[in-house]
């Protein structure tokens, strides 16, 4: 049996805007951005700006998602693409924008899957997308966004959670209802497999009731757990691709090796899941969270995180979780202890963890709190600080 790799995508870090010495950042733009879904398969995005703007900058091109997937509507508005970022550019100044956008499949490694398409007509559709910064002749500004959404007539329709002035997570847009497991809603394409299912559902409830005891604290939003099944087809092992995204979690799941059972694969669920609601957790602030740097500080502390929450609600047996804290061990060894490769944040970033005197729950705890006073980052100067305090208090 083949498992392939998963490219679990943190919650994402929103950049600090900063003011220098020699100047001041100017103010964001207020923006009304309405989602509407106008066709099966068709979505149209209204930019409404409060000061006449010239572009709007996306950023980094998504693969060939806004190519082919975006029509600008607007006259005399173009997508264009210039050294690898996007951007809606107008001949004339503008204070309404518009573009239609249809359905897209394609999936692009190590990036945010832009739509991902559910049996029963439902769709995850990633706001986070159309966010860009605005230009005003030479001036730049930043976006700040009032999102709005509408679905067909009788149509589910779910913000992303915690979305933001600058836009992340997924809205849902589709014919089921969010059933509540644990402390999160969640929704599952109806074509997954009993034992997927099962093993969703029963590792979302334990473990994210385990985080809220043992975090001693609820989540802010309740978030939108969404998996999406994106199809049977493929070699015989199975992908199981996304992670957090914005206040949400978001799964797209492929291949023919989703429908057999095994108890590999329900363990490999499990873990995913587990360290993905960790994520979830670390967010959970009103200030501070994941920075940008140190990626290793947020997976491997996600991966510690994990072991310890399937460990104690009898998800995985003592010898199991022991097992893949051995493998991950192993791991960070062959990888010669580099934290700054992708890997090596997950297993070097585990090995930290794994070696502090105090345990990954206490530690994390305190690094919630530590951040959300202070409003800093997580970072290495932060956790020495709070194993210091926890010596001097031996």
């Amino acid at each position: 049996m083949q498992l392939s790799s998963i490219p679990m995508l943190a919650g994402a870090a929103l950049a600090m805007l900063a003011g220098t010495s020699h100047a001041v950042a100017p103010a964001p733009l207020r923006t009304e951005l309405t989602l509407t879904h106008i066709a099966a398969d068709k979505w149209r995005a209204d930019y409404v700006f409060a000061e006449p703007v010239t572009a709007v900058d996306l950023g980094a091109q998504v693969g060939p998602y806004r190519k082919q997937a975006w029509r600008p509507l607007t006259p005399g508005v173009e997508l264009v693409t210039h050294q690898g970022n996007d951007a809606m550019r107008s001949a004339v100044p503008v204070t309404r924008l518009s573009v239609e956008i249809s359905a897209y499949d394609g999936f692009t490694e190590a990036q945010y899957s832009p739509i991902d398409r559910f049996s029963d007509g439902g769709w995850d559709f990633h706001v986070g997308f159309l966010h860009g910064r605005l230009t005003q002749a030479e001036r730049k500004r930043t976006m700040e966004v009032a999102l709005h959404l509408n679905g067909l007539p009788g149509e589910t329709v779910i913000a992303p959670g915690k979305p933001g002035t600058e836009l992340m997570g997924y809205a849902y847009f589709g014919p089921a209802k969010p059933v509540r497991m644990g402390n999160v809603n969640v929704i599952i394409d109806p074509k997954t497999p009993a034992w997927l299912r099962e093993t969703l559902e029963q590792t979302t409830a334990k473990v994210s009731e385990f985080y809220e005891q043992a975090f001693q604290r609820k989540l802010i939003d309740t978030p939108l757990v969404a998996v999406a099944l994106v199809g049977f087809d493929g070699p015989s092992s199975f992908n199981f691709k996304g992670g957090v995204a914005g206040g949400g979690l978001a799964y797209r799941l492929q291949g023919s090796g989703l429908v057999d059972d095994h108890p590999k694969k329900r363990s490999y669920v499990a873990r995913l899941v587990a360290h993905e609601m960790a994520h979830l957790w670390q967010i959970n602030l009103k200030r501070g969270g994941i920075g940008e740097d140190a990626a290793w500080i947020h997976e491997g502390g996600a991966e510690a995180l994990m072991l310890a929450a399937v460990r104690a609600t009898g998800i995985l047996t003592e010898e199991a979780s022991d097992q893949h804290a051995q493998d991950l061990l192993k791991e960070c060894d062959h990888l010669k202890g580099d934290e700054t490769v992708y890997r090596g944040f997950y297993a070097c970033g585990f090995k930290r963890f794994h070696g502090y005197a105090l345990a990954p729950v206490p530690l994390w705890r305190a690094m919630m709190e530590s951040s959300e006073s202070s409003g800093e980052f997580y970072s290495e100067p932060m956790i020495r600080a709070i194993l210091k305090g926890a010596q001097k208090l031996q």
